[in-house]
């Protein structure tokens, strides 16, 4: 960073000494800074008034604990806002969950705290206050009379803050992800052999002319110009493996009907071993969509709830047994129709274990298939909403549902989804952090044209990243890329490395300007 008021903790270390040969006066404020506001002016002025020099302690992006696309403004902006107000001397990033390791290394004379921690029982301040106060030190606690919110100011003007691309540049750099990495991981997939599992889903898209409102009643009139059938959920994900240039096989419950018929045509078709399990009591589930102008106007769902059979179930368990041990990993898709009853469930992370291949887990349809209930992941990719369901809470914050679902199910990563807000990446806890180990990803699509199938490239895609030992954050990247392009276009083909690499090429992040 060009400017010198910025600098490392060492280089700082070096600076107090020199300044307390010189009998200055240290004041040090510490904190996030997302939104540089009147408040934190206020509380900056006050500070510099404590002594003879200010320093300010800035949280790193993965330390900001407020939500989880926050802060908003990425670290390097945040230095830099604070490095060009004149009463601040100087400024430092910090890369713990509290401040208590950067006050024992500069040791400031005087540290500055909110007045609203006055009266606050907050633990982690009251070690930071014990630190200070134990190397002869003093706490002050700023005037309270300017209150601002950077929180309260993004909710309201969230929009014209147009800083999603410093997120993702800053994002890729911190993650060192670079196109020649990307190149290498779009073509990691050949050789590998995945076993998918789940239940039998076709997409059915009737696109329609409108000849408006009916004479009969007040609803809308169309006439069919043509249909499209689509392979979804599980099947998708099998025929995105396909792209790659990975092997897939699916294992689902097929009966003798005609979606059926259509369904194992269509996959095999494709070059996607199917697995079959006879149940004639579950049916294919149809998912058929009207739309005009390439606009959907209603969707129609063929296809009820039906739990596996005893027998069924037996043959999926007995079938994962025996195939398993021939490919590197399975993944498993729950649609929430009651193929994933609590055996099967119990079994798939059994036999994961048992067989050492490892499990990916997404569901779908929250009110029913509960990501809770599958034990031991690699990797799970549920949305937000989908998270906050499972643990019927709606108020707390991500995080700690991630840090819940982790203590409850010893899964190897988490990645949540947020739609149009992007994807939030969690590691398991480390014994003795004070929360998890997260990175925030802004969405990499612009204008999605149709979502349908966009969850199942994206757990596709971290899968395959996985599995050739790359970086959790990189497959997130290239998830979110594979995702962005088949949101592009109309259904649920998968998305072909061709067009991949046609959208990073069009990435600024990834073409740096020096």
């Amino acid at each position: 960073m060009s400017n010198p008021k910025i600098l490392s903790q060492d280089e700082l270390v070096a600076v107090r000494a020199r300044l307390q040969e010189q009998g200055k006066v240290v004041v040090q404020c510490h904190g996030c800074f997302d939104i540089v506001h009147p408040g934190h002016i206020h509380y900056l002025k006050f500070a510099r008034e404590q002594g003879d020099v200010l320093i300010v302690s800035v949280s790193g992006d993965q330390q900001v604990d407020k939500g989880a696309d926050r802060p908003y403004i990425p670290e390097e902006l945040r230095l830099e806002n604070l490095a060009a107000l004149e009463l601040v001397d100087y400024v430092c990033l910090d890369h713990n969950d509290w401040a208590g390791p950067v006050l024992e290394r500069l040791r400031p004379d005087v540290y500055v705290k909110g007045r609203e921690y006055e009266q606050k029982a907050d633990p982690r301040f009251a070690r930071e206050r014990q630190i200070v106060e134990g190397y002869g030190g003093k706490i002050i606690f700023s005037s309270g009379d300017v209150v601002y919110s950077s929180t309260y100011i993004l909710e309201q003007f969230r929009e014209r803050f147009p800083l999603r691309h410093s997120k993702v540049e800053s994002f890729c750099r911190r993650n060192s992800i670079t196109r020649p990495k990307l190149d290498e991981l779009l073509r990691a997939g050949a050789g590998l052999r995945v076993l998918v599992l789940g239940d039998p889903v076709l997409d059915h898209y009737i696109h329609c002319d409108a000849q408006g409102i009916a004479a009969e009643s007040p609803i809308l009139t169309v006439s069919p110009l043509r249909e499209d059938w689509f392979l979804g959920a599980g099947a998708l994900i099998a025929r995105q493996l396909l792209a790659f240039g990975a092997e897939a096989s699916f294992v689902t419950p097929l009966n003798q009907s005609d979606a059926s018929r259509q369904f194992r045509t269509q996959l095999a078709d494709a070059g996607v071993e199917v697995i079959a399990i006879e149940d004639d009591a579950r049916p294919t589930y149809v998912k058929t969509r009207y739309l005009v102008e390439a606009r959907k106007i209603l969707k129609v769902n063929v296809g009820r709830y039906a739990p596996l059979s005893t027998i069924a179930t037996e043959h999926v368990i007995k079938t994962l047994r025996a195939r398993l041990p021939e490919f590197d990993a399975m993944v498993v898709l729950d649609f929430g129709y009651g193929m994933f009853g609590r055996t099967l469930t119990d079994a798939v992370s059994a036999l994961s274990r048992e067989l050492g291949k490892p499990y990916f887990i997404d569901v779908s349809g929250a009110t029913r298939a509960n990501i809770r209930k599958f034990k031991g992941p690699r990797l799970a990719t549920p949305t937000e909403e989908e998270l906050r369901v499972a643990f019927s809470d709606s108020e707390s914050g991500i995080s700690n549902l991630a840090l819940r679902y982790f203590r409850e199910t010893g899964a190897g990563d988490l990645v949540t989804t947020m739609g149009k807000r992007g994807a939030v990446l969690f590691a398991p806890p480390i014994q003795g952090a004070h929360r998890l180990v997260t990175d925030y990803l802004p969405s990499l699509a612009h204008i999605p044209l149709d979502t349908v199938g966009a969850g199942d490239v994206f757990l596709t895609t971290t899968c395959l990243t996985a599995l050739s030992g790359r970086p959790l954050a990189m497959g997130v990247y290239l998830a979110s890329a594979v995702a962005a392009v088949h949101m592009q276009h109309l259904g649920n083909d998968p998305v072909s490395v061709v067009d991949i690499e046609r959208f990073l090429d069009g990435r600024p992040e990834l073409h740096p300007v020096e």
